[in-house]
């Protein structure tokens, strides 16, 4: 099989990217520098910048998938870097999506990948998770509750001329992804290994998580499915606590759990960035991949957890 795949050189993409190659897939790899690629990739890969993207490589290939995007989580969100976020998904999204709608219904499937934040934050309750968003929540694209939701509606809306044209169009629904070396997990972790990790905040807001193992099996899976289309949220169907998550990641790295780290402390060092993305979130279930019959290979934390750190 032929894949384009933009924004290959994140750590999601060169997972993705090593696997493919191993299984002999042809790959081309969009982005920004001909030489970051390279010198990730070498010569086992097509190198493209943006510029040279035209609906002839689109005609040749077997499916397209757009990871690219500024990190969320790499600096604090002054109105300078909130538009960097906002506009390296948009603009990158656009430029596939009107290359794919010239194609309509003979494009190559897109994968525009998205995250949960559409749905909206949710307010933590004292006891239990707040009820569940899935593919079916009613969303309002032409407004959004807060920073996050605001992004991730807007990127999914840049795709869409290619849906309406015809084209193949799956949303991939993000959650937080949990793998050893890159991501979130290393900087979640990083307190507990000094002994000082705990819950953040009041510890009762939701977290959604996927195991990259599991993101990158729904990936393969969803492009030999080839008639599925639309949203799909891609999370494991075991939404935790803050708390639990602090203890389980505690129990799987034999490092107490019991430090916590104040809100206000978050505030004041991260400002809107700590209140979207650590001390707020949303429960969020994968509907459509269960009823589609994906089998998780990492469902619970504590499993995808002690499969990553063994």
């Amino acid at each position: 099989m032929k894949y384009i795949i933009a924004g290959a050189t994140g750590f999601i993409g060169q997972h993705l990217v090593k696997r493919w190659l191993l299984a002999g897939h042809e790959l081309i790899v969009l982005g920004r520098s001909v030489a970051k690629i390279k010198a990730l990739f070498g010569e086992q890969v097509q190198a493209l910048t943006w510029d040279e993207l035209t609906i002839n490589y689109l005609q040749h290939c077997d499916a397209i998938i757009n990871l690219a995007g500024a990190s969320i989580g790499e600096q604090r969100w002054t109105s300078e870097r909130q538009q960097t976020i906002l506009s390296s998904r948009t603009q990158t999204t656009q430029c596939i999506a009107q290359l794919c709608a010239q194609l309509g219904a003979q494009a190559p499937v897109f994968f525009s990948v998205s995250a949960i934040g559409v749905y909206g934050l949710q307010a933590s309750l004292p006891t239990q998770l707040p009820a569940p968003y899935d593919e079916d929540t009613v969303i309002d694209f032409q407004q959004a509750p807060d920073f996050l939701a605001k992004v991730a509606r807007a990127w999914e809306l840049a795709a869409k001329p290619a849906e309406q044209a015809g084209a193949r169009v799956v949303y991939l629904r993000f959650g937080v992804v949990l793998a050893k070396e890159q991501g979130a997990l290393p900087r979640m972790a990083l307190p507990f290994k000094w002994g000082l990790g705990g819950p953040i905040g009041s510890g009762q807001q939701p977290f959604s998580w996927i195991a990259l193992a599991d993101l990158i099996g729904i990936i393969e899976f969803l492009l030999a499915n080839k008639t599925i289309s639309g949203p799909i949220n891609l999370v494991a169907p075991e939404c935790v606590t803050q708390k639990q998550l602090a203890n389980t990641l505690g129990k799987v790295l034999h490092k107490p759990s019991f430090m916590p780290t104040p809100a206000f402390i978050l505030k004041l060092v991260f400002g809107q960035m700590a209140e979207e993305l650590l001390l707020k979130g949303q429960q969020v279930v994968p509907k459509r991949l269960l009823a589609l019959g994906y089998q998780f290979q990492l469902p619970t934390l504590e499993k995808a957890l002690t499969e990553i750190y063994k």
